[in-house]
């Protein structure tokens, strides 16, 4: 049986997540934009980040019911492609900005549950 987060817990693994995403971003957008300047499109998307952020935040309440899983799985899916789209569309970004914008952030849920992804997966 899954042991459920406490209120703390869960604070916990949000702040985690939000420090690691702002340094990432502080790390491979701002650096790179003020190096290379503000037009390039390999820095990471910072619109991906925050909205990936939003719907971990949301995942929480979702997660105690069951039956809404599969939805929003698909729902952040759906918000997930459209702000990807809509950075390509307006030239705002390239594919690699929004995979180091993906990346952050999947990489900052991960560590912020580290517990629960310790031995998930095996190489």
């Amino acid at each position: 049986m899954k042991k459920e987060l406490s209120l703390e817990r869960k604070i916990l693994s949000l702040a985690i997540a939000a420090v690691i995403m702002a340094l990432g971003l502080l790390l491979f957008k701002f650096v790179p934009m003020s190096l290379f300047g503000r037009d390039i499109l390999f820095d990471a998307s910072m619109h991906l980040t925050i909205a990936i952020f939003i719907l971990y935040v949301v995942w929480y309440f979702v997660d105690q019911n069951k039956n809404w899983r599969a939805p929003y799985f698909f729902l952040s899916l759906t918000v997930i492609v459209i702000i990807s789209v809509q950075r390509v569309l307006v030239n705002a970004h390239n594919d690699v900005g929004l995979l180091v914008g993906f990346a952050i952030s999947a990489i900052a849920i991960i560590i912020s549950r580290w517990r629960y992804f310790q031995g998930k997966f095996e190489f």
